[in-house]
């Protein structure tokens, strides 16, 4: 309470006999009922169950009531949020497998902690655009109460782009390849990534002699020829469920704070996104890649709590 309300109070004990005052209303005539009644919020509470997106100044209409007092019982109750777009609805038997392969990673974390992470090498393709906007959380900015609101103009990403592989662990990244103009990820060229990691694991991580390959099911990652190259290379693939990049590192984590720091910056070659992802992977500290990988266990646990059904954050 402010220091006027509490002055007003000690005036009002100190003016009463013990044991006299009292802190609620008393009644004056001509004082309004109260419409916040057991009865209006249950009318509230069916109208707004039949009819999730009803505005309020329907329902103060329809009960006489003020809009006020509608906010007020439907705050008490409910929160308006918005819906969550998902890259495909999930049926039954997906949602089974998302649980399946999650309890199963989640078992083998609890029976080798942290090393199971460590051993863990994940990686996926994304595409860097030239130019990206920013959102518009990220263009706020502080103003005068009596300024002009500041515009800002619709623009779209630009069509020049890059396609990035990137593979990483607990660690830091072990490995970055741009695709050059022309080219496409397929199955040989996937084949050729995963040997190059191979050759850059030996060399930065020389005491590691096996490591866990975590990768989406994309095409390229999941056909025949793919699955020789791993075995022949010695890489034990940790199962992924499809239509799954909430429980992918790469996606959640790793892309996702890349692509915000690059959200407002103009770029006129490949060679420049390159520099700037690079400058950006230098910059981040090793703690930063192994909260991606606890950030992982704790989306596996969400999972298996909802019953293999998507997860938000």
């Amino acid at each position: 309470m402010d220091v006027k309300n509490v002055r007003k109070w000690v005036w009002r004990a100190r003016s009463c006999c013990a044991g006299e005052m009292s802190v609620w209303d008393k009644h004056r005539p001509g004082q309004p009922i109260s419409v916040t009644c057991d009865k209006n919020q249950c009318r509230v509470d069916a109208m707004v169950q039949e009819n999730r997106r009803m505005k309020q100044r329907d329902i103060d209409l329809k009960l006489g009531i003020s809009q006020e007092r509608v906010r007020h019982i439907i705050e008490t109750n409910y929160r308006k949020v918005c819906a969550w777009w998902v890259l495909r609805q999930l049926t039954d038997p997906m949602k089974e497998h998302r649980n399946t392969v999650a309890q199963e990673l989640l078992n083998r974390y609890r029976l080798e902690g942290d090393d199971f992470l460590k051993n863990i090498a994940t990686g996926d393709e994304s595409c860097v655009h030239h130019y990206d906007p920013e959102n518009k959380r990220q263009s706020m900015e502080y103003c005068h109460p009596g300024s002009p609101s500041v515009k800002k103009f619709r623009t779209v990403q630009s069509a020049k782009k890059v396609m990035l592989t990137i593979f990483w662990d607990a660690r830091g990244v072990l490995y970055t390849e741009f695709l050059t103009k022309g080219s496409t990820m397929n199955f040989d060229r996937y084949c050729e990534t995963l040997q190059s990691l191979k050759q850059h694991i030996r060399r930065i991580r020389p005491e590691r002699n096996m490591f866990l390959l975590h990768q989406n099911n994309a095409r390229p990652h999941c056909s025949a020829q793919t699955q020789d190259a791993t075995a022949s290379l010695k890489f034990t693939v940790v199962p992924h469920p499809p239509y799954s990049p909430d429980l992918a590192p790469s996606d959640f984590w790793l892309f996702a704070k890349l692509k915000e720091m690059l959200k407002g910056q103009h770029f006129s070659s490949d060679a420049e996104v390159g520099a700037a992802v690079r400058k950006w992977i230098s910059s981040q500290p090793e703690t930063f890649f192994m909260d991606g990988m606890n950030k992982w266990i704790e989306r596996l646990k969400k999972c298996v709590a909802v019953n293999g059904d998507c997860v938000e954050k």
